[in-house]
């Protein structure tokens, strides 16, 4: 999993080592010390998360807000808990995949769930158009507009105005 959460991190252009994982055991007291010394040192150096918000901080918490949404869903959380899987014994088809094409659907599955999430977001606050979204996301009018086809056949927009 510390996997999919650096690969979202990623996504919202928040730096990575701001996360770490560690295997420490209870007998390593001296070395538990020293890795939580460690993490603690180098966010200090980071700085506060904020430093990592190129577009403001509020955009970033809008961001972290769809990818907390997105992670609480069902299609990115069978996906990551899937990977291993389908590394080691392949889909129901016996395909057996490589790490770096189980990354990339993996970040495809990421992308996709977030900017629904945000859409989502963006039209709870008020009616908007594919234009004003897509411009407001800094993506495609066609991709908007599938991701909105989508979302009207699952219900969950309805066309306001054309």
């Amino acid at each position: 999993m510390i996997n999919v959460v650096k690969r979202i991190l990623t996504h919202l252009e928040i730096n990575t080592d701001r996360v770490l994982l560690e295997w420490v055991s209870a007998a390593e007291g001296p070395r538990f010390a020293e890795v939580v010394t460690g993490i603690v040192n180098k966010v200090k150096e980071l700085g506060p998360l904020s430093n990592d918000a190129k577009n403001g901080i509020d955009d970033l918490n809008f961001r972290l807000e769809a990818a907390k949404a997105a992670v609480s869903g069902e299609k990115l959380r069978w996906v990551a808990a899937k990977q291993t899987e389908f590394m080691k014994d392949g889909n129901k088809y016996k395909e057996v995949f490589t790490a770096h094409e189980t990354g990339r659907f993996l970040d495809g599955v990421i992308t996709e769930e977030i900017t629904v999430q945000e859409i989502i977001s963006l039209l709870r606050k008020e009616p908007a158009s594919v234009k004003d979204i897509a411009k407001r996301l800094s993506i495609s009018s066609a991709d908007v507009f599938r991701h909105m086809i989508a979302l009207m056949r699952k219900e969950l927009v309805k066309i306001s105005e054309v």
